[in-house]
């Protein structure tokens, strides 16, 4: 399974950059109770804690600042179901300070379809691009 969000943004590159980039804070993001981050750069893992959830273990693989993306896997406590999910976060400047992300994810479905699957990933996305347009926009 392989799906992605597109959202074009009225918030600067940099700006938003700057935010994505610092994958140990998630400021923008509601609902999450506490993290705790180990390590820095790639292989650093943030353990987000969402009230009545286990942790979720997010790991950043690789990170590209000149091309304004990173990519992460979660290896222990995906709320959903999927398994070997691995996402990518992709940046492109736009003129007009404006910027066009894209949120995208691959991993092996269980017990629901790919469709399925792919429906619940662009609502995740599309939510978290919305934390990130009302903090910062």
């Amino acid at each position: 399974m392989h799906t992605a969000v597109e959202r074009e943004l009225a918030i600067p590159a940099e700006r938003l950059w700057a935010t994505l980039a610092d994958f140990g804070n998630m400021d923008w993001a509601p609902g999450i109770a506490r993290m705790e981050v180990s390590g820095s750069g790639p292989g650093m893992v943030r353990r987000i804690f969402m009230p009545d959830m286990p942790p979720i273990d997010e790991v950043l693989e690789a990170i590209d600042p000149a091309a304004m993306r990173y990519s992460y896997t979660i290896p222990a406590g995906i709320p959903l179901p999927i398994t070997d999910y691995r996402a990518e976060v992709q940046l492109t400047a736009l003129p007009g300070q404006r910027t066009r992300i894209r949120w995208s994810c691959s991993g092996t479905p269980v017990g629901a379809s790919d469709a399925e699957v792919a429906a619940i990933m662009q609502g995740a996305y599309a939510q978290m691009i919305g934390w990130l347009e009302k903090a910062l926009g």
